[in-house]
């Protein structure tokens, strides 16, 4: 029994540089997750218990690969990329932004189906708004 417990704090004192990337990852997941379920709920669509146990499964796989991207990050690529780019665990770090993208993406797609929106014309109208007002006051200024 002690052998297991020591062997759980090591594997625990390993995985301590990772974990902050894991609960960003998993965090996107479970955004992913609510949305999903709002856009379903907003539409009146019928959701299943099989989705959920989909998103376990997704949750599973996800994490599993940052940690396997981990292991072979500091074992095998960490010198040389801390070489290049003076970042350490860069390989892990780049694979999470990765698929925390693909959620965010999916995440926009739930909100823009759930209110029948485009976020990104929506944006570019806003900023182009911005843009007009800053003319405004420009030209405001320079006539005082």
């Amino acid at each position: 029994m002690k052998f297991i417990q020591s062997l759980t704090v090591l594997l625990f004192a390993f995985l301590i540089p990772v974990q902050g990337i894991l609960i960003a990852v998993g965090a996107a997941i479970a955004i992913h997750t609510v949305t999903g379920i709002y856009k379903s709920v907003r539409l009146r669509q019928s959701f299943i218990s099989r989705r959920f146990a989909d998103v376990i499964l997704k949750m599973f796989v996800y994490e599993l690969v940052i940690l396997m991207l981990f292991s072979i990050d500091y074992f095998l690529l960490s010198e040389f990329f801390c070489l290049w780019f003076s970042v350490n665990y860069f390989f892990t770090k780049a694979c999470a932004m990765v698929l925390i993208f693909t959620e965010m993406v999916s995440i926009k797609e739930n909100i823009e189906q759930a209110h029948g929106i485009n976020i990104l014309k929506q944006l570019r109208e806003a900023l182009k708004r911005t843009k007009d007002l800053k003319d405004y006051v420009f030209d405001l200024t320079k006539n005082s």
